[in-house]
């Protein structure tokens, strides 16, 4: 069974993969962790809602979609 740190940890295959890899992280870091209360429910409802934006990060990243975002919604409070 995939866990998301052997997926996360996985070395990625192109710059632009480690970019959008790098997008997802912030969008992690600020869901977890952010201080301000609007960027942190933000990122949360970006997770969430799963829109458009959201698969493509993670297409564009070679995550699936559905992966991440259990793992995410996983870990918030």
């Amino acid at each position: 069974m995939e866990t998301f740190e052997s997926v996360w940890n996985e070395p990625p295959k192109t710059p632009e993969q480690r970019l959008w890899i790098a997008v997802l992280d912030s969008a992690i870091s600020d869901a977890l962790f952010n201080r301000d209360p609007v960027k942190k429910e933000d990122a949360r409802r970006w997770f969430r809602d799963a829109g458009h934006n959201f698969k493509l990060v993670c297409d564009l990243a070679n995550y699936d979609y559905g992966f991440i975002r259990r793992c995410v919604m996983a870990n918030l409070d």
